[in-house]
């Protein structure tokens, strides 16, 4: 994927994510109605970022973040590298960030990961769908 291409797919989901906060479709509310109560999250470059922020002013647990590049200066949660994911808890979710790769990732987590594991996009296409009660 070019960064051509990976811009629009960012963009993309930026929008549809726009657009739930939009229609107070929260993505912690999302998650509890299916019984998710804990997620991991892979990748913490924009959409990673944002999604981490956006679950932790929700005081949705997060119980770690695989990323090959962040520092655990930034603080966000429980920062694991790629080579170190059989140390991982695992969780009712793994949420995949990275829009490159998707596959490889998701055969990663498989080993490591019991619960659902689903792409941002993904998650965020089911939550525009979604016709919440509020």
């Amino acid at each position: 994927m070019n960064n051509e291409e990976k811009f629009r797919k960012i963009m993309r989901c930026l929008s549809k994510w726009l657009s739930n906060h939009e229609k107070n479709k929260q993505i912690a509310d999302y998650l509890n109605i299916y019984q998710i109560h804990r997620v991991g999250v892979y990748g913490y470059g924009i959409l990673g970022k944002h999604l981490v922020r956006e679950l932790q002013a929700q005081d949705f647990p997060i119980s770690w973040v695989v990323d090959r590049s962040a520092s655990n200066d930034e603080a966000c949660c429980n920062l694991v590298r790629p080579g170190e994911m059989d140390k991982l808890e695992d969780v009712d979710m793994a949420i995949i960030t990275t829009l490159a790769d998707v596959e490889t990732v998701e055969s990663d987590l498989l080993k490591f990961v019991t619960g659902k594991i689903i792409s941002v996009e993904e998650l965020i296409d089911s939550i525009y769908g979604w016709r919440n009660q509020t």
